[in-house]
């Protein structure tokens, strides 16, 4: 019926809030040290390892830059045009992951179509892989009208500069009603440049 353990981890939890302590150190030493320490001396101290070092070491924020960048997407076809243009947004860490997403925007056999897409880039030197999942709302030929088509696209490319300012990627997107849904199938191929 009463539950002593119960009460009594209540009481403990409800009278906490009224309780406060002071941090003596490890060692129970309260004397402060005069003037800054060194960060040899910090390096040397053993008995305490929660340093703080966000001065020395910034946070993965402050490394962050603002990407912006378009690509585009087109085929030489006589018989049927399209024409791909996503602007995209996102972080850049690094210089080696990109993270972000945009807008797509296309026509294709013309009736037009657009969407949004999300994606991460990893880069190594100037070959990177980019994995993103992108929804379009298109002409669907199978239904005979328009419907949301969705797919996961894997990507390999090549930057033409170590900054990427400029690339080429290729190809392949998972899903097979987006890749009726788009002129080379499943073959995805963009060219990009950032600014």
């Amino acid at each position: 019926m009463f539950q002593a353990k119960g009460f009594t981890v209540f009481i403990l939890f409800f009278v906490s809030q009224f309780c406060y302590g002071q941090y003596d150190g490890l060692n129970g030493e309260t004397k402060q040290e005069n003037g800054a320490s060194s960060e040899s001396d910090r390096k040397r101290k053993t008995n305490d390892s929660l340093v703080d070092d966000y001065e020395e070491k910034p946070s993965l924020m402050r490394n962050a830059e603002l990407y912006k960048a378009v690509e585009f997407m087109t085929n030489g076809s006589q018989y049927a045009l399209f024409l791909s243009f996503d602007p995209q947004a996102g972080v850049s860490l690094n210089d080696r992951l990109f993270l972000g997403g945009g807008l797509n925007l296309g026509l294709y056999n013309a009736t037009g179509m657009g969407g949004v897409f999300g994606f991460s880039r990893i880069a190594f030197n100037k070959i990177f892989f980019q994995a993103e999942y992108r929804s379009i709302n298109t002409f669907v030929f199978d239904n005979n009208q328009r419907d949301w088509v969705s797919s996961p696209i894997f990507l390999i490319g090549y930057a033409y500069d170590e900054s990427m300012t400029s690339w080429g990627s290729i190809g392949l997107s998972v899903n097979g009603d987006f890749s009726r849904a788009m002129p080379f199938g499943a073959l995805v191929y963009r060219f990009g440049v950032r600014f």
